[in-house]
């Protein structure tokens, strides 16, 4: 798209100049820009000096110079509008100066300039633009000129930008060609501008140096100043400009004096924007969030980017969180939310929560707010923790499919699902031992939150669940207020008169020019399964191929701009071969940038070993992790094929030519054999957490075994190396590269959907892609658990092994089934 913008500009410059109109008599003239060098100052008075640095305008503006100053100045008078526009690929913009012009008998005449602009930024670095005008005036002379104006602008470092611009190159007037540096001499920041220039006279090679200078003004705005140099051969006239930019939100206004020729001018400028710069502090305000449907992983990311924005912001004094939904779709996930409001806490800003029909995840985040207020209809849907495994050999059975299946590792409980008709007693004491460990952490921190004793919070929570008045009276909650009552409640939480918005995300003028230090984020997200990723319509589940997300891996280590990587991990495993492919990756990348591992809901079987790059390991206490351990085999549909009255025969040239079909079991020489492979692919996943644990073999088979740990659990067997959440990986990843803490961050792979979601989504698919907001197709969610459940034999080929972790149907926190907003649960 950005190359066919610079096709497009060539050719509308290379028209103007084969359709240039009559000879020019004077340079094409504007109201100038004061103190901003032609290789900065990106907002749209650029149209008329530097038409490339369009191409960077953070978003839509309107402005207004006027100048007024004695002919000693060399200053044109005048009025000057600009509205400038980023589109796609494009930034497009319009001028209008109305000027008073100076005859050569020296008398004064009035001319109007009609300005059009184009600009495409080719990358971060680089911008061409192009601007045409036609000027109108009474005076013959002043009438119906038309001038071309080129300009290139390249940065190739954040601290540098260089700017070369011709003007009037299509015409036979006296052209001018302008280049220019600009410095941010501070680590590349806007602190600081310096600009250096000089313009060439095409006729008279007289040049004209010019200096400009920008500083910001904290909490105030930029002041501004210039000096430039007429006839620098003949007799040197110095000009000089000096004023200040107040900005306040999206608004600016400024002006100063102009010196020169022992003139005393002045100009002054104003404009409106849909983008903010430094300046004046806003208004106080409390910033209302509301959630509507449950965050999935990516929107639960950009949840808490949200919420640490809103803590660094010191124009907010206090949150309002809406929970129309369960802010989390894990507990896991509800740790860092939780977080996220502690932080808002610590930053001085006061945290309500208001509910309507809630769970405990909602709780859970709630209980770090200062208050909690409830829809006096409304409820909180919760009395403890459990969770449900669904054992699919029952059905299997009545399908006349058999599964046949071998493991290693006694705690390898994926394949009971569907072999068994319930849990074995290993796996029995395994789950009800996850839950435990699970409540231990919901307890603890619902019960600090709240300032309420454990036991107390025992007894409270096992008479749920609660209507609005119980829960307040159980302590749980701590005012009723309807939904038009809300504001009332926060001036009282505040402790008098509040400004409640929603928040909105500011769009800000970039910090750096060109191409700043990034952190990637790279997600593993969904079932890991071999090749591209992918999506199984109806069911709801997303496949993370290795091939997908090794192609992010190797994106982000030979980016330059990336200089750190932060690789979350939200999946509990699959394909062991598309763990090993996506491992490697992650050890290249490892050893080429710093490198942090973040584990969200789960990092377990092929989850886990993709982590083991060698760079920390981050999980939350409520992460589902470990689960080392390998199962194999395949299911047998000879019985549903003679139930349907299919008849097979096969022909085979060797004995095992057949063993992996799926129209005939194992036999028992062929389980043998298997059961050796298998043990060899345990034995290649143990060998792998080993080095990149720094393990000895041994000490990691004593903690697999396809053991579930929570990430606590596996921080005290040395599977992770910290408790923490993505907040915590960030900050240790910039540490380790030295970048600063408004670093920008940036997400691999691309969460593009495919031809066949984007249809799913207009059919309303409900159980896929609730957020379309179309009249649901309605899926049982006993019949939707069902169909996921044996998913895994549409997935996954029955001839490869697989590192991956047993499907738990819910752990469940009360309140009604998570609604997953981004993406496939």
């Amino acid at each position: 798209m950005k190359k066919l913008s610079a096709l497009a500009l060539g050719g509308l410059a290379l028209a103007a100049f084969t359709t240039s109109s009559a000879p020019l008599h004077a340079q094409s003239a504007y109201v100038p820009a004061p103190g901003r060098p032609v290789a900065a100052g990106d907002d749209a008075s650029s149209i008329a000096y530097n038409p490339a640095n369009l191409g960077f305008l953070p978003g839509a503006e309107l402005r207004w110079t006027m100048a007024q100053a004695g002919a000693g100045a060399g200053t044109t008078n005048g009025h000057a509008f600009d509205l400038g526009l980023p589109l796609l690929g494009l930034s497009t913009g319009l001028r209008v100066d109305l000027l008073d012009v100076s005859t050569p008998a020296g008398a004064s005449a009035s001319q109007r300039w009609l300005r059009w602009a184009l600009a495409t930024n080719l990358s971060d670095t680089f911008a061409l633009g192009t601007t045409f005008g036609w000027s109108y005036a009474e005076r013959g002379d002043l009438d119906e000129q038309f001038g071309v104006t080129t300009g290139l602008t390249i940065r190739p470092f954040t601290w540098l930008s260089a700017a070369v611009i011709a003007r009037d190159w299509t015409t036979n007037a006296d052209r001018r060609y302008d280049v220019g540096l600009a410095l941010r001499p501070f680590w590349g920041r806007r602190y600081a501008e310096l600009g250096l220039e000089a313009s060439i006279h095409e006729r008279t090679g007289d040049v004209t140096p010019r200096a400009t200078l920008g500083l910001d003004v904290p909490r105030v705005g930029r002041l501004r100043g210039e000096v430039s140099v007429r006839d620098l051969a003949a007799s040197p006239d110095l000009t000089a400009m000096v004023g200040l930019d107040l900005n306040f939100a999206t608004l600016q206004a400024g002006g100063g004096a102009i010196f020169g020729g022992g003139d005393v001018g002045y100009y002054a400028t104003a404009a409106l924007r849909t983008y903010r710069e430094p300046g004046l502090p806003s208004p106080k305000r409390v910033a209302r969030i509301r959630i509507d449907s449950t965050p999935g992983v990516r929107k639960h990311v950009q949840l808490l980017r949200r919420l640490w924005r809103l803590a660094e912001d010191r124009n907010v004094d206090g949150v309002v969180l809406q929970l129309r939904a369960e802010p989390a779709s894990s507990l896991a996930h509800a740790e860092e939310v939780g977080d996220a409001v502690r932080l808002l806490r610590a930053s001085g800003k006061k945290v309500l929560c208001h509910l309507e029909d809630a769970g405990g995840r909602s709780l859970h985040v709630c209980a770090q707010a200062d208050r909690i207020a409830m829809n006096p209809a409304g409820g909180l849907r919760f009395a403890g923790l459990s969770s449900q495994y669904m054992y699919y050999g029952g059905v299997l059975d009545k399908l006349g499919v058999r599964a046949d299946f071998v493991r290693v590792a006694e705690h390898k409980l994926a394949a009971e699902q569907y072999t068994r008709k319930d849990s074995s007693e290993i796996g029995r004491q395994d789950h009800m031992d996850l839950l435990t460990q699970l409540e231990g952490i919901y307890m603890h921190d619902v019960g600090g939150g709240r300032r309420m004793p454990l036991s107390t919070l025992r007894k409270t929570i096992a008479k749920g669940p609660f209507i609005a008045p119980e829960a307040r009276s159980g302590g749980l909650v701590d005012v009723l207020a309807y939904d038009d009552e809300i504001d009332e409640v926060v001036e009282e939480t505040m402790g008098g008169r509040a400004r409640i918005v929603d928040d909105v995300a500011p769009t800000n003028a970039p910090t750096w020019w060109g191409t700043p230090s990034k952190i990637a984020i790279v997600y593993l997200s969904g079932d890991m399964v071999d090749g591209e990723s992918q999506t199984i319509p109806l069911v709801g589940i997303r496949l993370a191929g290795s091939y997908t997300i090794a192609k992010a891996l190797k994106r982000a280590r030979e980016d330059a701009s990336v200089k750190a990587v932060v690789f979350r991990i939200e999946t509990g495993g699959g394909s062991s071969l598309a763990a090993d492919v996506i491992l490697r990756e992650a050890i290249l990348t490892a050893k080429a940038k710093p490198f942090v591992v973040s584990m969200g809901t789960a990092a377990a079987s092929g989850g886990y070993y993709a982590s083991v790059a060698g760079g920390p390991i981050y999980a939350n206490r409520a992460t589902i992790t470990g689960s080392i351990g390998i199962f194999y085999g395949k299911v047998d549909l000879v019985g549903l094929l003679g139930k349907l009255g299919v008849g097979l025969e096969q022909f085979r040239t060797a004995p095992r030519a057949d063993a992996e079909s799926l129209y005939r079991p194992f036999t028992e020489e062929e389980r043998k054999e298997l059961g050796v492979k298998v043990k060899q692919f345990y034995d290649l996943f143990i060998a792998r957490v080993a080095e990149g644990r720094k393990m000895k073999p041994e000490d990691v088979d004593a903690v697999a075994r396809g053991r579930v740990w929570t990430g606590q659990q596996a921080l005290e067997r040395k599977l992770v190396d910290h408790i923490g959440g993505l907040r915590e990986a960030l900050d240790d990843v910039r540490s380790r590269a030295d970048l600063p803490h408004d670093a920008q961050l940036v997400e691999f792979p691309e969460d593009d959907d495919s031809l066949l979601i984007a249809l799913a989504k207009l059919a309303g698919i409900a159980a896929v892609f609730p957020q379309a907001g179309a009249v649901p197709i309605v899926i049982p969610p006993a019949l939707l658990d069902l169909a996921r459940g044996l998913a895994p034999f549409m997935v996954y080929d029955g001839t490869k092994p697989l590192a991956r972790l047993d499907l738990v149907g819910d752990v469940s926190f009360g309140g009604a089934p998570a609604t997953v907003d981004d993406e496939l649960p």
